[in-house]
C-alpha cells in the first residue's frame, strides 16, 4: 500500500519500549516509529507534538506504556478501514490479559453522543494527520489533561470515528477493579482536576456544534399550575426484594414534614415474599400498594404507572427498593429545594455503604461536577447524576420515563436539564447500600458494553434535541400548536388523560366535517363545521327564567369532580379568572375561562385580560361572546381560548389587513381600524402594549350602540409576530330569524370570524356561502349604524386634543413622609373632625388605625381654617427624610402649605400634602433651581415639570379607573430588569423626593424669578398629539441624551428620542450654580467620571442589596446600552453562576453604595478591581438640565429648549 503510518509510543521502560518498537519496525505500512517522551500523553503539547512530527498520511498513537502486541496484518487492517471510509479515527476491538489470562474485549460503536471522556477506544487508534495537524494549528485552549479529549471531539466533526469490530492487538489490563467501584472515578476529588478540564473541552465542542444550554433561557416551573392534594410522594418500584423491601418502606414512611405525603410502591409482580410484606401495611392509609396490570415494565415503566396514579402527589420522589433515606427529613428538605431553587428536578447526595451501613469507598457522592452554570452540557460527558432523584410531577408525566430498568433516570435528567433548572442538595440524603443482590456491582464487559451504549444513544438524542431547540430558538417556528414544552399543555393533556367524556369528544372533534364555502362577493373563503356536540351551546336556552332554573355550570360548585382548575393569577397577578378545559370543544385546544365570582357577563369587567392573555399565551386566540351574542351562560362571566391561527379569518388576514381602513392611531403607533372586505362589519385593534390596547378598546367600547347590558358584540384577538391583533364584531341581533326554521346557527365570536358551528347535519349540508353570509351580516351592525360608529370614532379622534383642557387648576397630592409615628405642627388654626387645632401634634400607627389624641382613626385630615387672617397658613413636619439613597441623604423639618391628609399604608401612616398644581411647581422649581437661574431655563422647566406632573396624575387615575396595575420589574431566576417610577404610589400622585420632584414646600423661600416664570407658563404643558408628555428631565446627559425605553418601560415615545446634546460639557461655575442647588454641588466631574471599585465591593453591594450571591465576581458585561451609551442590562459574571440587571438606576445602585452618577460607562477589568470610566449624571433622558442652563445663557428662549430635547412635541396652554 502506497499510504504509510508514523506510531506514537508512550516513552516507558527501556526494555518495554525496545519491545513495542520490534513489532511495528519490519511493518510494511509502518513509515516511522517515534517514542513520545512528554509528562502527560493527554495534554494539548502532545498533540501539538505529534502534530510537528508526523509526516505520514496517517498517524497511529498508542496511548498506554503497557506492553502489547498487534495481530496479524493488524497496522495495515486498520489503515485499509481508513482509507476505505474515509474517517477521521479508525479504532477496533481488542484482547485484554489479566493475570496472565487472555480475554476478548470488544468495544462500541461511537455515535455523536458518545461524549464521555473516557469512552473506550482501546489503546490503538489511527488518526488522519492532515486533520491532526489542521487542529494543532487552530487550538488556542492549552489542556493538561484533556488534550486528546478535545482532538477527539473535534474530529468527529470533521468524519466518522469508526469502529472496525475486529479484534487487532492485545494489551495488558492493570485496572482490575469491578465495575460498580470504576463506575465513580470521575467523582472522586483527586480527579476534579482533570474532570474541570474535560468539562471545559466538552463544553466548547457543545457550543460549536450548537448543542449548548443556556441556563439565561430556563423556564422557572410554577408548582401551582396544576391542583394537588398531595404535595409529595415517593415512589418505590420493586421487584423481588424481600431481604429490604421493608426497610425502604419504613425509611420513607417515617419521614417527617410539614405537608401531606404518600408513598407509592409499584410491585412489578414480585414472585418472592415481596408481595406479602407490603400487604403487611395494607392499613396504612400513607402506602399505596399498586400492582401494574402489564407484565412488561421495566424500573421506568413502574414509574410512569406511580406517576399516572391519581394518588401521585405535586412531587414524585425517588426511593429504590435496596436504598434507604439518610434522616427522617430527607423529603422535607427535598421539597424545601424545589420552592427554594425554583427547579423541575432536584438531585441530592448520596453514601455508599454496605448492608450494615458501613461506608464503602469512594463514600459521599455528591456530583460537585455539577454546577449552575454549566451542570447541563456537562451531564451530556459524564454517566449519572446522582440520588435521589425528585421530579415536579407535571413535567415528569409530560416527559415520562423510558421503560427499560438502567439508564431511565438519566434520560429524564437530560430531558428535564434541556429547558429547566436542576437543583442541588450537596448534604448527604441517601443511603445507597452494595450487596450481592444489586444489578451494578460487577458487570461484565458485555453488560457494561450494553449500558454504555444505551446511555450514548440516550445523550444522541438529547443533543440533537439540545440543537433542534437552539435552532427553533434562534429562527421561532410560525405553528399554531400550543408548545408542548408549556405548563398550559401538561394542564390540557392531563385533563383529558383523567376525563374520559372530555377525551372522547377531542377525539371525535379530529374527524369532525369541514367545508369551505367560498364567498365570490370579497373572495374569501368561510368554513361550515358540523359538530353536534355543540347542541348544548347552540340550543341552549338564555331567557332569565331558564338561567334562574339552572346551576351556572361555570360556578365551582356545580363543575364536574374531574374537572381541572388551572388559575390563572400564576402568570398574571391582576387576572380574575380560571383556566378550564372546555369539555364541548370547537377548536382542538379550547378553554373556557370563568371569572372566580359569579357575576353577569360584561366585557368592561375583563376586557384588559384579553391582552395579557394573548400576552402570555401567543399560542392561543382568545375569543368572546356577549351576554345576546352566543353566550350560553350570560350569568356567569367568562373568555374562551384556543387553538390560534384556524379561524378563517385569522388565515386570511394578511389579505385582510391590507386593506383596514384606520380611524384612530395613538401615540405609540397603535390604531383602531374598519376591516373593510370581510363579509359582515368588523373593527381591528392592532397594538403592541396593554395600555394602546386598553385605551383603544375604551373608545371602540363608547362608540358602539348603547345597549342593556352593554354594547352587542363579539371579539376575536390573537398574536401576530410582535403585534396584538383584536377584532370586534359590533351586533344588533342574537340570533339569526332562520334559527327556528333552519339552518339552526346561533352565531358567537368563532362563527363571526367564519367558522360557523352547525350542530345538525341537515344545516351542514346544505349551507352555502350564500346563506352563512346573510347570516353573518344579519346579526352584525347594518351599514348605517356602523356608519355612525365609524364617525363617532372619528370625532373621538378630532376631539380628542380638547381632554387635555380644564376648567380650573388642578390639585395635587403629594406623599411627604411616612412612618409608624409622625411629629408635626400645625403653625396656623386647621380644622380637623370638626375642631380647631394648632400647635405640635403626633399620631401613631395602631392595629390598622391612627392613634391621634387618644382616639383612632383610619384617615385624618386637616384643612386649614377659613377663620384665619394674615400669612398662609402652614404646617411642619419634622424629620422628614430627604435624598433618599443619594449621598446627600439627610432628614430635616420642612414647611407645607396646603391640606395635610394623614393615611393608614402598609402598616404605617402616611402623611400627604394636597395642594394646587402651580403652588407645587413653584416649590419644586426653587428647590431644583438657584436664584441665579435664567429666566427662560425657569420658564423651560416650568413647563417641564408641569408636564411630568399632569402626566403622571393622569396614568394613575387611567390606572385604577381599569381597576388592574402594572410592574416596573421584570425579575427571573437569573435577570431582575427593574425601573423606578410614580407606579410605586398608590394612595398619592408623587412623592417629595427626587424619585418624582424634589418638593420642600415652602422650607426653602420660593424665588421671585421662579414663581415669575411659573405665572408666565401657567396651564402651558408639552403635548405630543392627544397625550401629556411625561417629560423627564436629569442633571447632565453626557453629551446626548438617551431613549424613554432603555431606563423604564420598554415601549417609544416619540418625543423621547436620543438627540445630540453640545451643551452640557461645561466648568461655568455661574452656569453651573443655577442647576447644582446646594448639596448638588457636593458632585464633580460628571461629565466625564471615572470610578474605581473592587470585585469584593461588588460582590459585598449585590449580596447587601440585590440578596445575590453570584461567588466571587469574574467579570461584568454590558448586554445592552441605550443611544447614549447607558447600560441597560449588565451581566455580572461571578465563580457560583450570572446575573443581568437593570435597568439604569437598578445599575447605578448595585454598583454603589448610594448611586453612581449614571449607567454610561466602559468597563475596565483590572483582575481583582474594575475601573468605570463615565460619563453624564442621571438617567439622561429628555432635557439637559445643564445643557438647558447653556442653552438659556446663550439667549435661546424656552421654547427652543424645549422643542431641541423634546422632538415633535408641541407646547400647548390647557388652563389659565
Amino acid at each position: 500500500m502506497r499510504s504509510k503510518i508514523d506510531c506514537f509510543l508512550v516513552s516507558t521502560l527501556p526494555d518495554v519500549a525496545a519491545q513495542n518498537s520490534l513489532q511495528l519496525r519490519d511493518d510494511k505500512v509502518v513509515n516511522s516509529i517515534i517514542t513520545l517522551d512528554v509528562p502527560e500523553i493527554r495534554s494539548t503539547a502532545t498533540v501539538k507534538a505529534i502534530a510537528a512530527d508526523a509526516k505520514a498520511r496517517y498517524t497511529m498513537l498508542v496511548t498506554k506504556p503497557t506492553p502489547f502486541i498487534m495481530g496479524q496484518y493488524a497496522a495495515e487492517r486498520m489503515l485499509r478501514a481508513a482509507i476505505y471510509t474515509g474517517a477521521a479515527m479508525v479504532y477496533s476491538d481488542y484482547h485484554t490479559v489479566s493475570n496472565g489470562k487472555r480475554e476478548h474485549h470488544p468495544v462500541i460503536d461511537y455515535q455523536e453522543g458518545a461524549l464521555r471522556d473516557d469512552f473506550d477506544f482501546g489503546s490503538v487508534i489511527l488518526m488522519r494527520t492532515d486533520l491532526i495537524k489542521e487542529y494543532a494549528s487552530s487550538q488556542t485552549a492549552d489542556y493538561k489533561y484533556a488534550g486528546l479529549y478535545a482532538l477527539r471531539l473535534w474530529l468527529s466533526t470533521k468524519g466518522d470515528i469508526f469502529h472496525l469490530n475486529e479484534t487487532l492487538y492485545t494489551e495488558e489490563e492493570l485496572d482490575t477493579r469491578d465495575s460498580g467501584e470504576r463506575q465513580f472515578d470521575y467523582v472522586n476529588p483527586r480527579n476534579r482536576e482533570v474532570q474541570v478540564e474535560m468539562e471545559r473541552a466538552a463544553t466548547a465542542h457543545l457550543a460549536s456544534i450548537g448543542a449548548l444550554v443556556d441556563a439565561n433561557d430556563y423556564i422557572s416551573p410554577d408548582f401551582h399550575e396544576q391542583e394537588f392534594s398531595i404535595e409529595a410522594s415517593v415512589v418505590i418500584p420493586v421487584y423481588n426484594r424481600e431481604k429490604t423491601i421493608r426497610d425502604a418502606v419504613i425509611s420513607a414512611l417515617t419521614q417527617k414534614t410539614t405537608f401531606e405525603f404518600n408513598v407509592i410502591v409499584v410491585d412489578n409482580h414480585s414472585t418472592d415474599s415481596t408481595t406479602a410484606i407490603l400487604n403487611e401495611y395494607k392499613d396504612n392509609p400513607r402506602l399505596i400498594h399498586i400492582i401494574p396490570e402489564r407484565d412488561d415494565l421495566g424500573i421506568g415503566g413502574c414509574w410512569n404507572v406511580a406517576i399516572d396514579s391519581i394518588h401521585c402527589g405535586r412531587f414524585a420522589v425517588q426511593l429504590d427498593s435496596d436504598d434507604l433515606y439518610s434522616t427522617d427529613r430527607t423529603l422535607q428538605q427535598i421539597v424545601d429545594a424545589f420552592y427554594k431553587q425554583k427547579a423541575a428536578m432536584i438531585v441530592g447526595s448520596y453514601r455508599i455503604c454496605d448492608f450494615n451501613l458501613k461506608t464503602l469507598p469512594p463514600g459521599l457522592i455528591d456530583h460537585r461536577e455539577w454546577t449552575p452554570e454549566n451542570g447541563m452540557n456537562n451531564a451530556l460527558r459524564i454517566n449519572g447524576l446522582g440520588a435521589p432523584r425528585a421530579f415536579f410531577t407535571p413535567i415528569l408525566r409530560q416527559l415520562r420515563f423510558p421503560n427499560t430498568s438502567y439508564g431511565e433516570d438519566y434520560a429524564l435528567g437530560l430531558a428535564f436539564s434541556r429547558r429547566y433548572r436542576i437543583g442541588r442538595i450537596y448534604d448527604e440524603l441517601y443511603l445507597c447500600r452494595r450487596w450481592g443482590g444489586n444489578s451494578d456491582a460487577a458487570l461484565s464487559i458485555a453488560r457494561q458494553n450494553a449500558n454504555n451504549l444505551y446511555k450514548d444513544r440516550l445523550r444522541t438524542m438529547e443533543l440533537r434535541a439540545r440543537r433542534r431547540t437552539n435552532e427553533m430558538r434562534s429562527q421561532p417556528a410560525q405553528g399554531v400548536e400550543i408548545d408542548m414544552d408549556s405548563s398550559l399543555a401538561r394542564f390540557f393533556n392531563r385533563q383529558l388523560e383523567v376525563w374520559d367524556d372530555a377525551r372522547r369528544r377531542y377525539n371525535a372533534l379530529k374527524n369532525v366535517l369541514t367545508r369551505e364555502l367560498h364567498d365570490d362577493a370579497t373572495g374569501l373563503t368561510i368554513k361550515a363545521q358540523y359538530n353536534p356536540a355543540r347542541i348544548v351551546s347552540t340550543g341552549a336556552r338564555i331567557d332569565k327564567a331558564a338561567i334562574r332554573n339552572r346551576p351556572c355550570f361555570l360556578c365551582k360548585g356545580n363543575r364536574p369532580d374531574v374537572q381541572m382548575v388551572r388559575p390563572m393569577t400564576g402568570e398574571q397577578k391582576h387576572s380574575r379568572l380560571d383556566l378550564l378545559v372546555n369539555p364541548f370543544p370547537i377548536l382542538p385546544t379550547h378553554f373556557t375561562l370563568p371569572a372566580h365570582i359569579h357575576k353577569p357577563q360584561l366585557i368592561a369587567d375583563v376586557y384588559p385580560e384579553i391582552y395579557r392573555i394573548v400576552d402570555a399565551y401567543p399560542t392561543l386566540t382568545v375569543f368572546y361572546n356577549g351576554p345576546e351574542c352566543g353566550a350560553s351562560c350570560p350569568d356567569h362571566l367568562h373568555l374562551q381560548a384556543g387553538t390560534t391561527g384556524l379561524l378563517p379569518i385569522q388565515t386570511q388576514w394578511a389579505r385582510l389587513s391590507r386593506s383596514l381602513k384606520q380611524l384612530y392611531t395613538d401615540t405609540d403607533g397603535a390604531s383602531l381600524s374598519l376591516v373593510q372586505d370581510y363579509v359582515c362589519p368588523a373593527l381591528a385593534i392592532r397594538c403592541a402594549s396593554e395600555k394602546s390596547f386598553r385605551h383603544l378598546f375604551k373608545i371602540l367600547y363608547h362608540a358602539l350602540p348603547a345597549h342593556e347590558p352593554e354594547p352587542m358584540m363579539n371579539i376575536v384577538a390573537w398574536r401576530v409576530e410582535q403585534e396584538t391583533v383584536c377584532v370586534v364584531f359590533p351586533r344588533r341581533r342574537h340570533r339569526p330569524a332562520c334559527y327556528e326554521t333552519g339552518p339552526m346557527v346561533s352565531p358567537g365570536a368563532l362563527d363571526m370570524a367564519g367558522l360557523l358551528i352547525t350542530p345538525r347535519k341537515e344545516d351542514f349540508d346544505s349551507m352555502t356561502s350564500a346563506t352563512a353570509g346573510c347570516i353573518l351580516r344579519e346579526v352584525a351592525l347594518d351599514d348605517d349604524a356602523m356608519a355612525t360608529v365609524i364617525d363617532n370614532i372619528k370625532e373621538k379622534k378630532r376631539s380628542g386634543d380638547f381632554e387635555l383642557y380644564m376648567q380650573k387648576v388642578p390639585h395635587v397630592t403629594v406623599g411627604i413622609i411616612s412612618g409608624e409615628e409622625i411629629s408635626f405642627s400645625l403653625n396656623a388654626p386647621y380644622m380637623a373632625k370638626g375642631e380647631t387645632i394648632e400647635g405640635q401634634q403626633k399620631v401613631v400607627y395602631s392595629e390598622g388605625s391612627i392613634l391621634w389624641n387618644g382616639n383612632k382613626y383610619r384617615e385624618l385630615v386637616f384643612t386649614p381654617s377659613q377663620q384665619h387672617h394674615g400669612d398662609e397658613p402652614s404646617f411642619t413636619i419634622h424629620d422628614v427624610m430627604i435624598g433618599i439613597d443619594f449621598h446627600w441623604q439627610r432628614r430635616e423639618a420642612q414647611t407645607f402649605t396646603g391640606i395635610l391628609r394623614m393615611v393608614v399604608h402598609e402598616d404605617k401612616v402616611c402623611a400627604i400634602n394636597e395642594l394646587s398644581v402651580e403652588d407645587y411647581l413653584s416649590s419644586v422649581i426653587s428647590s431644583e433651581m438657584s436664584a441665579s437661574s435664567s429666566v427662560e431655563l425657569l420658564k423651560a422647566h416650568a413647563v417641564i415639570s408641569r408636564s411630568w406632573l399632569l402626566a403622571q396624575m393622569r396614568r394613575r387615575h387611567d390606572e385604577q379607573a381599569a381597576g388592574s396595575g402594572f410592574f416596573s420589574f421584570v425579575k427571573k431566576d437569573n435577570e431582575l430588569i427593574r425601573w423606578y417610577d410614580r407606579e410605586d404610589h398608590t394612595i398619592f400622585d408623587v412623592c417629595a423626593d427626587d424619585h418624582c420632584q424634589r418638593y420642600q414646600g415652602i422650607t426653602r423661600e420660593t424665588l421671585p424669578r421662579v414663581r415669575e416664570a411659573v405665572r408666565q407658563t401657567k396651564g402651558e404643558i408639552l403635548v405630543s398629539g392627544d397625550e401629556i408628555c411625561d417629560a423627564r428631565f436629569s442633571k447632565c446627559c453626557g453629551g446626548v441624551t438617551e431613549e424613554y425605553r432603555y431606563c423604564w418601560e420598554n415601549i417609544n415615545k416619540p418625543y423621547l428620542v436620543s438627540v445630540p446634546c453640545p451643551y452640557c460639557n461645561t466648568t461655568d461655575q455661574k452656569v453651573l450654580s443655577q442647576v447644582l442647588n446646594n448639596y448638588d454641588q457636593e458632585t464633580h466631574d460628571f461629565y466625564r467620571w471615572t470610578v474605581e471599585i473592587t470585585k469584593e465591593k461588588v460582590r459585598k453591594l449585590l449580596n447587601d442589596k440585590l440578596n445575590l450571591d453570584l461567588g466571587s465576581i469574574v467579570t461584568m458585561e454590558a448586554m445592552e446600552r441605550g443611544k447614549s451609551g447607558r447600560i441597560s442590562r449588565l451581566k455580572i459574571i461571578g465563580t457560583e453562576r450570572s446575573f443581568t440587571i437593570g435597568k439604569e438606576l437598578e445599575i447605578r445602585r448595585a454598583l454603589s453604595d448610594s448611586h453612581l452618577y449614571s449607567s454610561a460607562f466602559d468597563i475596565e477589568d483590572k483582575g481583582d478591581r474594575f475601573i468605570l470610566h463615565g460619563k453624564g449624571w442621571g438617567h439622561g433622558v429628555g432635557l439637559c438640565q445643564i445643557g438647558a442652563a447653556v442653552m438659556g445663557e446663550k439667549g435661546f428662549r424656552y421654547d427652543e429648549i424645549l422643542l431641541h430635547y423634546y422632538k415633535d412635541a408641541e407646547i400647548k396652554k390647557i388652563y389659565r
